[in-house]
C-alpha cells in the first residue's frame, strides 16, 4: 500500500498529536495514582489489637480484642484469623458472638481448653472495671457461640488481668491460671484454681499462688527496667510448660503514649505439674521485639512442630501476627 504526501503528512500530524497526549497524561499519571492510593485507605485496614490469642487448627487462630464499652460498640471484640499463603498477607474476619447482656469491656485474654472446641474469654476489669465476665465460648462450624459465663469476683478480687491460661493436669482435671499485669513493677503473681464445665465454674476451692520476679536481663545497663508489665500474655503447651510476654508501654508518662515507643520479651518461664505451677530457676528468653507490644502468645504444635505466635496491640498503629522460632528451632 503506498501513500500520497498528503496522507503521510496527515499521518505523521495525528502520531505527533497522540504522542503529546500520551506524554501529557504520563506526566500527570503520578498524582492520579497517588490520590488513588490515597482514597483506597480505609482506617480498618491495618489489623485490629490482638490482645489475646489462640491456635484451634492449621494456619488458623482466634483472637479478641480489648474494645471497649460503651465508647466502642461498633468494634469486633472477637475474630478469626488466617495464617498468610501469599503476599496477601495475614487475612481476618470479625466472629460476632452474641454476649448475653452488655458487649463485652477490654477482653484481654483468651484461653484454649485442651481437648476441646471451647474457649475463656475474660476481660481484663480493666483497674476495677463493673465488667468482670468469664465467658465460655465454643467453636461451632465457623461461628463462636457464648455458652456460659461467670465472674472474676465469684472466685476472686483481681484489679487488671490480661494473661490467663488452661492447663488439663495428669489426673485429667483442668487448671484455670491468671496473671495481673501489674504495671509499674518488676514482679506479678501467678494464680491458678480448679476448672469445671459442666457446670461452668470457675474456682470453689483453693487459689494457689506463686510469685513470678522478671530476670535481671529485663534490666539496663543502668539499673533501669526494659519492661513495665510484669506479664501481660501466657499460653501453655501440651508439655505444660507455660510461656509469657512481658512488655514496656510509656502509658502514664508520655503525652503521645498510643504512638509508642514499645518493647516485648517473651519468656518460658516453668511448668504447670501436680502441685502447680512451678517456676524455672531463670526464666528462657525466647525472643525480643523492639518497637512492638505483645499483648498474645499462643503455642502451635502442628506436623511435628512446635511454633511460638505472638500478636501485638501497638495502639494507633494496629496488630500484628508473627512467628518466632522456638527452643528446638534455634
Amino acid at each position: 500500500m503506498f501513500l500520497s504526501s498528503t496522507d503521510r503528512r496527515w499521518c505523521c500530524s495525528r502520531y505527533v498529536m497522540l504522542l503529546g497526549m500520551i506524554l501529557a497524561f504520563a506526566s500527570l499519571a503520578p498524582l492520579c495514582f497517588a490520590a488513588g492510593i490515597r482514597d483506597s485507605l480505609k482506617s480498618s485496614d491495618p489489623l485490629p489489637d490482638l490482645s489475646g490469642l489462640v491456635w484451634i487448627s492449621d494456619g488458623i487462630f482466634v483472637a479478641v480484642h480489648d474494645a471497649k464499652n460503651p465508647d466502642e460498640l461498633d468494634r469486633p471484640r472477637v475474630s478469626f484469623f488466617g495464617l498468610p499463603t501469599s503476599l496477601e498477607g495475614v487475612l481476618w474476619r470479625p466472629a460476632d458472638p452474641a454476649f448475653p447482656g452488655k458487649k463485652s469491656n477490654d477482653l484481654e485474654s483468651i484461653s484454649k481448653i485442651p481437648g476441646t472446641d471451647r474457649f475463656l474469654l475474660s476481660e481484663s476489669t480493666d483497674s476495677g472495671s463493673q465488667f468482670d465476665r468469664i465467658f465460655l465460648a465454643e467453636l461451632k462450624g465457623e461461628t463462636i457461640q457464648i455458652v456460659g459465663e461467670t465472674n472474676w469476683r465469684a472466685f476472686t478480687q483481681p484489679y487488671n488481668v490480661e494473661a490467663t491460661a488452661v492447663v488439663r493436669g495428669n489426673d485429667g482435671e483442668l487448671s484455670f491460671i491468671w496473671a495481673e499485669r501489674n504495671s509499674g513493677k518488676p514482679n506479678t503473681k501467678i494464680n491458678w484454681t480448679k476448672l469445671s464445665l459442666d457446670p461452668f465454674r470457675i474456682g470453689g476451692g483453693l487459689i494457689s499462688s506463686v510469685e513470678f520476679q522478671l530476670p535481671a536481663s529485663a534490666y539496663d545497663e543502668d539499673g533501669k527496667p526494659l519492661y513495665d508489665r510484669s506479664i501481660v500474655a501466657m499460653d501453655v503447651d501440651s508439655r505444660a510448660q507455660i510461656y509469657v510476654a512481658a512488655t514496656q508501654d510509656p502509658e502514664g508518662f508520655s503525652a503521645t503514649a498510643d504512638d509508642g515507643p514499645f518493647r516485648s520479651v517473651i519468656y518460658k518461664i516453668g511448668k504447670f505439674g501436680e502441685g502447680g505451677v512451678v517456676l524455672d530457676a531463670e526464666p528462657v528468653v525466647m525472643g525480643v521485639l523492639d518497637g512492638l507490644k505483645v499483648e498474645s502468645v499462643a503455642l502451635r504444635e502442628h506436623q511435628g512442630k512446635r511454633e511460638i505466635f505472638v500478636g501485638t496491640d501497638d495502639e494507633n498503629y494496629g496488630g500484628i501476627l508473627r512467628v518466632m522460632p522456638t527452643e528446638e528451632a534455634r
